[in-house]
């Protein structure tokens, strides 16, 4: 509607200026006409100003000889008469305009508009004449009434024909205005917010066959275009989040593999003391209660101990959806570093963890960061040679509110070449066989998935440093 209102009124404008200027040059070409009429009296006065006529009718101030000179030429009560300048000469002589200055100049003709002493308008036209060194005039009188009568009735007609084009302009645009423009911008409108929102159902209707109704078969069609990009995109991203996902289980699975040889140690140890214990029973006669108590106490602890080893193998190996809440980063680094810890006494590498005091809260999902934490430890142990220490560090930067984790090793490091490809997926610096490649791609995803950031600094024969950055909870 607000389209069409500015259309009317640009319309209007456009009218008014077109009647205006239609006004003006009417007005002009009726003054310019009676200036033709003064200009072919004065050439008709010219002609005969040295004739034997004119000087007599000057002498005799016979008027009626210049009203005849008049007549062929004008019949629209145009008057010539003869008058005479700076002399006290009677009323019929002397000028009809008074306090003319240029009256007073002997020899140049003039034109203007003035007012009678009877207050009437009228088109003057003086041709000043010098005669027997007496100064008089041809007067040549024109009135305005008819002039005057044309221009009001042009400009009363200018005024009619734009108050009758406004308001039939206003008619149209609360007709048709309203039917052609306004529903159908408005209906595009609305269509446009909902594909905004996400919305591409319910197709835009515009009947009309003009650009409104063409530009409303191409938003139908564009929202069909969306829609399908929409299913398709949807239908990839959940392939991709399910290929992710997949990936990051088999991955903690290959952890788990690894592992599996330290715990195969760990879950030795209580299994001897528990056979152990068994025979002890076996082979005793007493059957002392106290000692079958102990006995069975020891049985219980060994147990419990190889139930939570395993217990952590399978929460570490579950596939889980991701759920990211707060919790202390200082936890799941010491489940981590517990996790991997058979790993690491294997191999004979000291983990140290320097952690604050105060808890470290962050939203993180406790097994894909505990999944991050295991790369990246079981990354520098495999860097690391016999005796050497893996640092695990734990830092809060309070000023840029983030918590900064840093997994440090003393190992081989990383060529300058390579630095930057090591988080892209299938590269790896391990030997064929002893890697996929896809282990800090995953991390590397998760951690953007935390809105963190992740970077490596290293240097060859001098070790390696993995720098995470994880918003802290304010």
């Amino acid at each position: 509607m607000k389209l069409a209102a500015k259309l009317i009124v640009l319309f209007i404008i456009a009218v008014t200026a077109v009647i205006v200027m239609a006004s003006l040059l009417s007005s002009k070409q009726t003054f310019s006409n009676l200036e033709k009429r003064h200009r072919d009296i004065s050439l008709a006065v010219n002609a005969v100003e040295e004739s034997a006529d004119f000087r007599d009718a000057i002498e005799s101030n016979n008027n009626g000889f210049f009203d005849q000179m008049g007549r062929p030429i004008s019949t629209n009560g145009t008057r010539v008469r003869w008058v005479w300048l700076g002399e006290n000469v009677g009323s019929d002589f002397k000028p009809s305009l008074k306090n003319e200055p240029r009256l007073n100049e002997p020899s140049k003709n003039f034109s203007t508009t003035g007012t009678t002493q009877q207050g009437r308008r009228k088109y003057f036209t003086y041709l000043p004449i010098k005669v027997d060194q007496r100064r008089g005039a041809v007067e040549i009188s024109t009135p305005l009434n008819d002039v005057d009568s044309q221009s009001r009735s042009t400009w009363l007609t200018a005024l009619f024909t734009i108050m009758a084009t406004g308001l039939l302009s206003i008619g149209v645009m609360l007709i048709a205005g309203v039917r052609w423009i306004a529903s159908p911008l408005e209906a595009l409108t609305e269509k446009m917010e909902r594909v905004g929102q996400g919305d591409f159902s319910s197709d835009l209707k515009i009947h009309s066959k003009d650009e409104l109704g063409q530009l409303g078969v191409a938003v139908n069609k564009m929202c069909d275009r969306l829609r399908q990009q929409q299913q398709t995109i949807e239908s990839e991203t959940n392939q991709r989040i399910d290929a992710m996902e997949q990936l990051r289980h088999a991955d903690r699975l290959k952890t788990v593999g690894q592992l599996a040889a330290g715990f195969a140690h760990e879950v030795g140890t209580p299994l001897n003391v528990i056979s152990g214990r068994a025979e002890m029973i076996l082979a005793s006669q007493d059957s002392n209660p106290q000692q079958l108590a102990k006995h069975a106490s020891a049985i219980k602890d060994e147990s419990v101990r190889i139930s939570s080893i395993i217990q952590k193998l399978l929460d570490f190996a579950r596939r889980s959806p991701s759920r990211q809440t707060e919790g202390d980063l200082r936890d799941v680094i010491k489940h981590s570093v517990e996790l991997i810890r058979p790993l690491t006494e294997k191999r004979q590498i000291n983990v140290r963890m320097e952690l604050p005091t105060e808890p470290a809260l962050a939203n993180f999902d406790f097994n894909q960061m505990q999944q991050v934490l295991m790369n990246l430890i079981d990354n520098a142990v495999d860097a690391s040679r016999e005796s050497q220490t893996v640092d695990v560090v734990l830092k809060h930067r309070i000023a840029e509110s983030l918590w900064v984790i840093q997994i440090v090793d003393h190992g081989s490091g990383i060529e300058a070449s390579v630095r930057d490809e090591i988080f892209q997926p299938f590269f790896t610096t391990k030997e064929i066989g002893s890697g996929t490649g896809l282990g800090l791609s995953i991390v590397h995803g998760i951690v953007e998935e935390h809105h963190g950031t992740i970077r490596c600094d290293s240097e060859v024969d001098r070790g390696t440093t993995i720098t995470i950055e994880l918003p802290s909870v304010v």
